[in-house]
């Protein structure tokens, strides 16, 4: 493999509306690491964080770059899920069918609640996924875990088993509630597979080149040294981005080509995990 011009990291949010004017945690956040350089943007919205991706991935296509573009969110789910909802395993065909299931405006509004039980309804008992608002719960989709039973789904990914601290897909509300993160961010990377075509891969899931590289983060992976690297004043969130973009740019291209083919090609993987050693000295 060519080697990565630009390493590009996104922190997402599953916010209801418009992040404040100001940054503060848990918004968008974005890194950019071109040429030694490293930018990070705050996003107020969904919307407005994919514009400036699509953006960059013209700006970088135009000018020759090769582009990894890391989002912090779950690329696939526990074995079994893709192919109940849509026939296959494929976890791409999922995408698909939740870019065409989930409606998510301009200004962060959106139907995640809606969806979660309509999937949940595609499955015996009560699941897998939950948690919603006080006053949202329904018999489709209970507030807590402990009220589901009898859908059939693991709860972890294999990834999941191997990294405990992340959270499982299903968990929707409350910190650390990347369900509701993929619900509403898989639709936006299946928007961009279809905008780019075959400019644009999916590791591990897809093995062909490509100009444009998506893959699986989880910037807490490197929590240690992205603390150590912490700006005064900084958001731990754009920090967190920004050492992790800046970590795996510096990574010989053939070590980055291996991370991110490693993993399971239906449930995906986190890139780099395993590798936080090699990672934190690619950063030196």
């Amino acid at each position: 493999m060519s080697g990565v011009e630009t390493v590009i990291m996104v922190d997402w949010s599953a916010r209801s509306a418009p992040s404040p004017a100001r940054p503060v945690k848990d918004a968008i956040f974005v890194a950019e690491r071109t040429a030694g350089e490293t930018r990070v943007t705050y996003h107020r919205t969904r919307a407005a964080a994919v514009a400036a991706l699509e953006a960059a991935f013209d700006a970088a296509l135009a000018e020759g770059r090769r582009v990894l573009a890391g989002f912090d969110f779950p690329f696939g789910y526990p074995r079994g899920f893709a192919r109940a909802v849509t026939g296959r395993d494929d976890p791409l065909a999922l995408w698909g069918w939740l870019a065409e299931a989930v409606a998510d405006d301009d200004r962060n509004g959106n139907s995640r609640w809606e969806v979660a039980e309509r999937l949940n309804g595609m499955f015996p008992g009560v699941g897998p996924f939950w948690g919603c608002p006080a006053g949202r719960a329904s018999g489709l989709l209970p507030m807590r875990g402990t009220a589901r039973h009898g859908h059939g789904m693991a709860e972890r990914r294999a990834v999941e088993e191997r990294l405990r601290r992340a959270q499982p897909v299903w968990k929707l509300f409350t910190t650390g509630s990347v369900g509701s993160q993929a619900l509403l961010g898989l639709p936006r990377l299946e928007g961009l597979r279809r905008r780019y075509g075959a400019d644009l891969a999916v590791r591990p899931f897809e093995g062909r080149e490509a100009p444009i590289l998506l893959a699986e983060v989880y910037p807490s992976m490197l929590d240690a040294e992205v603390r150590r690297r912490q700006g005064p004043g900084e958001i731990l969130d754009a920090a967190q981005v920004r050492v992790l973009a800046e970590a795996f740019a510096g990574l010989a291209p053939g070590r980055l080509d291996a991370m991110l083919r490693e993993g399971d090609p239906v449930e995906g993987w986190i890139a780099g995990l395993g590798h936080e050693a090699e990672l934190v000295a690619a950063l030196r």
